[in-house]
């Protein structure tokens, strides 16, 4: 099955999977969330929002970070998702596929997500 829409959205430089996990309190991971969200759902509402049953997302990313390291900027577009109604929830019945990347050509300290609707 074709997918109906993409959506591909720049994400400047989200913190590492180690900084976030390891701050030694819960509200720097609050105000680090709170923050991601707001970008990325800026970013996203530059489109139409529809209720689509699946998703794929692909993510291209130049930070300085180990690629594991780098699979926040996945966590924060993801939530942004259902909290603007693109999904219902991201769940793998909804979100099948994440697929990150290192890409140099990528601006330093940014990612590239394409997200892939149905």
């Amino acid at each position: 099955m074709q997918w109906t829409n993409e959506i591909e959205i720049s994400v400047g430089k989200v913190p590492s999977l180690n900084a976030f996990y390891s701050s030694r309190h819960w509200t720097f991971r609050k105000q680090q969330k709170d923050k991601w969200k707001k970008e990325i759902e800026s970013e996203l509402n530059r489109y139409d929002v529809n209720a689509y049953g699946t998703a794929k997302l692909h993510i291209r990313c130049n930070y300085r970070y180990d690629l594991d390291n780098c699979i926040m900027v996945s966590k924060f577009v993801c939530d942004s998702l259902v909290d603007l109604g693109f999904l219902p929830n991201d769940s793998t019945k909804y979100l099948g596929e994440i697929k990150l990347s290192y890409d140099n050509t990528v601006k330093k300290d940014t990612s590239i997500v394409k997200i892939y609707l149905r």
